[in-house]
C-alpha cells in the first residue's frame, strides 16, 4: 500500500530552495491568498485531477495545511493516487511562516 512521509520544516525549505519538490497547499482560499509558500499551488477537489496529470513520474510533492494535521490525510490520498514521493509538512504553514518569514508570499 502506498504511504506518505512526514517532513520537517527545515528539510522542506531545502527542497523548496533547490526546486526539487512541488508544494501544494490545501488551506482555504482566503488563507492561501493572505499568505503562502511561493510557487505553491492551492490544491482543491476542483483541480486535483489536473494536478495529478501534470506531475512527472518521479516528482516529489510536499503537502501543506495550517498545522500539519490535515495535510497527512491529503498526502495519504495523493500516495494512493500513485505519487511515490509525497510528504506532509510537519507544523504546516504556521511553522513555515515562523521559521522562514522571508519565504512567504503575502496577498
Amino acid at each position: 500500500m502506498a504511504d506518505f512521509s512526514r517532513i520537517n520544516t527545515e528539510t522542506a525549505h531545502q527542497l523548496w530552495e533547490a526546486g526539487t519538490a512541488r508544494f501544494v497547499d490545501i488551506r482555504d482560499e482566503r488563507s492561501f491568498a493572505a499568505g503562502h509558500i511561493p510557487r505553491s499551488l492551492r490544491l482543491t477537489d476542483a483541480n486535483v485531477v489536473e494536478f495529478l496529470d501534470s506531475l512527472e513520474d518521479d516528482e516529489a510533492v510536499v503537502v501543506v495545511c495550517y498545522h500539519g494535521n490535515s495535510s497527512q490525510g491529503a498526502a495519504q490520498y495523493l500516495a494512493h493516487q500513485g505519487i511515490e514521493q509525497v510528504s506532509s509538512l510537519d507544523g504546516g504553514f504556521t511553522a513555515w511562516g515562523q521559521l522562514f518569514p522571508e519565504a512567504v508570499e503575502r496577498g
